[in-house]
């Protein structure tokens, strides 16, 4: 509307400039027809504006891989123009952009702008459009780069090698994760190509109901035809691995992340109205298992090692009116956000143990999974204990 009353302002001046400088004789006619095109364009720009409210564009010149289900396009004057995508509208995520065409963007659900680990939100609709194993897969490729050292290129390792050759066991191994992040990260015409059976009656069919990507069994897409499987792992190999490879190592600089982990800790009693607040516990114990675990917390205060080992509940003030609007009782589930430092370590030739210690001592608590409902924070190095 700002810019509706700047147009008319402009006009309205050169008005008085013409009133001052034109004969009268022609003043009535030209003002008249001015008049109309002013109108005219305030009307068109108006338009203009309505149609973009209607149609959700908006205008900016960010360009971040930080979206909540956004995707960007460039328009004829340069200007860049966010069109929502209503699957993902409600859910703030990360989009990795793939290394070509013949790949699919990663995209995991985030938090402020960083990873989201732990419980995530799940909504029906959209787990298709969120691809986490993906995003697991390609960092184990990345910090498991011993393993991959032995893999075979020219042929597939014996299935189940029962020998004592680490060598043969790493290529197995290495050979079974590469078949699954190829079957998580191609476009659906590449997945064709490398994991369809030729020679069978039925068409491919990669998606179950929900629209999420099936697992892929087998190379080639059978599991008789060994010829067809080698040349299939062999192709893909030569042609793609080792751009999987550069794409795994721009992921966690420095091999470490800050991240959101969140848990799901339980209301321990009744409100205290004593002390003015809910007491909270099992921080860690009803954690979701998307990359992290309460296992690989590593405490340092000893207010963290309380509620490392659940023997120690938190204490959230919170106002009785406000604590009155949200009914809650023993065991009523809350969530916890903690900003965290992951340190991933390889645990064997075969898995990672992602570590992590707390970034900020400052813990959200949420009402709900979709952590838009805070209930409040808490300093985990000064905040009330109890047992």
């Amino acid at each position: 509307m700002m810019k509706i009353k700047n147009i008319k302002a402009r006009f309205v001046l050169l008005f008085a400039i013409i009133g001052f400088l034109a004969p009268s004789a022609v003043h009535a006619q030209f003002l008249k027809k001015l008049k109309k095109n002013v109108e005219d364009r305030v009307v068109e720009v108006a338009g203009e504006k309505s149609d973009q409210l209607l149609n959700g564009e908006t205008e900016t010149t960010a360009n971040s891989d930080v979206k909540t289900g956004v995707e960007t396009k460039t328009t004829p004057t340069g200007t860049q123009v966010k069109k929502v995508d209503p699957s993902l509208q409600d859910q703030e995520v990360l989009r990795f952009k793939a290394p070509s065409k013949d790949f699919r963007d990663i995209v995991i659900q985030s938090y402020n702008g960083l990873p989201r680990y732990g419980e995530l939100n799940f909504q029906t609709g959209t787990n298709a459009l969120i691809t986490n194993k993906a995003y697991k897969a390609l960092l184990e490729l990345k910090f498991l780069e011993d393993t991959f050292k032995d893999m075979d290129w020219s042929k597939l390792t014996k299935q189940k090698n029962t020998s004592e050759d680490l060598a043969k066991k790493n290529s197995e191994f290495a050979q079974n994760h590469l078949r699954i992040l190829a079957g998580e990260t191609l476009s659906d015409e590449k997945l064709k190509e490398y994991f369809c059976d030729s020679e069978a009656s039925s068409s491919c069919d990669f998606q179950n109901r929900a629209g999420e990507r099936v697992f892929v069994s087998y190379w080639g897409g059978t599991s008789k035809n060994e010829f067809a499987q080698n040349r299939s792992y062999t192709t893909f190999v030569k042609e793609y691995f080792d751009i999987l490879k550069t794409w795994g190592q721009s992921f966690y600089k420095n091999d470490s992340e800050v991240a959101y982990y969140v848990a799901k800790g339980l209301v321990a009693e009744k409100y205290d109205f004593k002390e003015k607040g809910y007491w909270i516990g099992n921080l860690f114990s009803n954690g979701g298992d998307f990359m992290l675990h309460q296992s690989n917390f590593i405490p340092y205060t000893e207010n963290e090692k309380a509620i490392r080992h659940q023997r120690k509940k938190i204490f959230l003030p919170i106002d009785a009116d406000k604590a009155k609007t949200y009914k809650l009782i023993a065991r009523s589930p809350v969530y916890v956000v903690f900003k965290v430092l992951v340190n991933p370590k390889p645990n064997n030739t075969t898995s990672v143990n992602w570590e992590f210690e707390l970034e900020s001592p400052i813990l959200e608590i949420y009402k709900d999974v979709t952590l838009t409902d805070k209930m409040g924070e808490v300093d985990i190095n000064s905040t009330n204990l109890k047992n």
